[in-house]
């Protein structure tokens, strides 16, 4: 049965009071921090006459509510303004960070999926079993595990004491010299076979593993705890029970019925994953020194670039309500209770 164009309509409302909802509350936090970003925007050595031209041009001097009014107006018509720090059009500085930032967290979340979709499968099948019992203590250990805290033990294990796998930018800094590489798309793993730089590939793979690993963890454990759980009523119902009375294989039975009867409730948790691998890939990035959006804001914090800090937030903020708004609605025309 098709979603109705009410609950559409419903949730992208939601979506709006939601992103609207961060604006506010970040655009209040930073007025509200004792910082003079006149000094950044006229200049170290800027007389007080120019601070004061500074301020106006800013508008400091006005009241929040003021500032607020003026903020809104130009997002309503597109104008993100200019970074304090870089000088730079905000927007433009945006969309060359955040394709970094989606290749980690689309990366991380798909790796998460995939086997934790498998953990909670076996898991299930192998009830009681030292699998199980592994599977159930990995999801709940790994989701309390640190972010920031698991990156550092990776780069520890896998770069220093192995030396399996490179630390530190999304690609070698001489090779893209040598090779001549010009970002097209922005992800760099698409950029290198278009442009047929497979070793350069290579390289941007082994790069982005370890960190897409680390941002990984909560997806995947979430997923396994999931699955684990929903496989686990599927393989009790009757007519699973009789099929495998009757001889008919497990590998058909989760095949055929099991991952049919997963796939549905666990969709509604895909948006809750991709918004935490998003979200902790901004960790992640400032300790890989991944240059994309986290690695941005960072920099935009360190310098009281308050505009820069708000549009970031902002844009994460559509990104992740987006894409709940999507899976919700996806939920909804898969199971037509949730629209009850």
């Amino acid at each position: 049965m098709p979603v109705s164009l009410r609950y559409v309509i419903k949730r992208i409302f939601y979506l709006f009071l939601v992103v609207l909802g961060v604006i506010t509350i970040v655009f209040i936090a930073t007025r509200i921090i004792p910082a003079h970003p006149e000094f950044l925007w006229a200049g170290p050595h800027a007389t007080e006459e120019q601070l004061q031209e500074a301020r106006n041009e800013l508008r400091l001097n006005d009241p929040i509510w003021v500032q607020y009014v003026y903020f809104i107006e130009n997002m309503l018509t597109f104008n993100f303004g200019i970074s304090w720090s870089s000088r730079h059009p905000i927007s433009q500085d945006i969309l060359s960070a955040l394709p970094a930032t989606l290749e980690l967290a689309i990366s991380g979340f798909i790796i998460g999926i995939l086997i934790g979709l498998f953990l909670g499968i076996r898991a299930a099948v192998k009830y009681g079993s030292i699998i199980d019992k592994f599977v159930r203590s990995l999801s709940i250990s790994g989701s309390a595990i640190p972010v920031f805290w698991l990156a550092l033990i990776f780069q520890l294990i896998l770069a220093i004491k192995l030396g399996i796998l490179p630390v530190g930018y999304r690609i070698d800094p001489n090779a893209e010299i040598l090779e001549g590489f010009q970002p097209i798309t922005g992800f760099y793993t698409i950029d290198t076979l278009i442009e047929g730089k497979f070793d350069l590939f290579l390289d941007v793979l082994k790069r982005l593993l370890m960190p897409a690993l680390v941002v990984s963890v909560y997806p995947l454990c979430l997923t396994a705890r999931m699955t684990r759980s929903l496989a686990l009523e599927t393989l009790q119902e009757d007519y699973v029970r009789n099929m495998r009375s009757w001889g008919v294989k497990d590998n058909v039975i989760i095949r055929k019925y099991v991952i049919k009867a997963v796939i549905p409730p666990l969709i509604a948790s895909l948006g809750l994953s991709f918004g935490y691998a998003l979200v902790g890939s901004f960790l992640v990035e400032v300790i890989f020194a991944w240059n994309g959006l986290g690695m941005y804001v960072v920099h935009a914090l360190a310098n009281y670039d308050f505009p820069a800090v708000i549009i970031s937030v902002m844009t994460v903020a559509i990104i992740y309500s987006s894409i709940n708004t999507v899976v919700d609605i996806l939920h909804a025309y898969l199971d037509p209770r949730i629209r009850l």
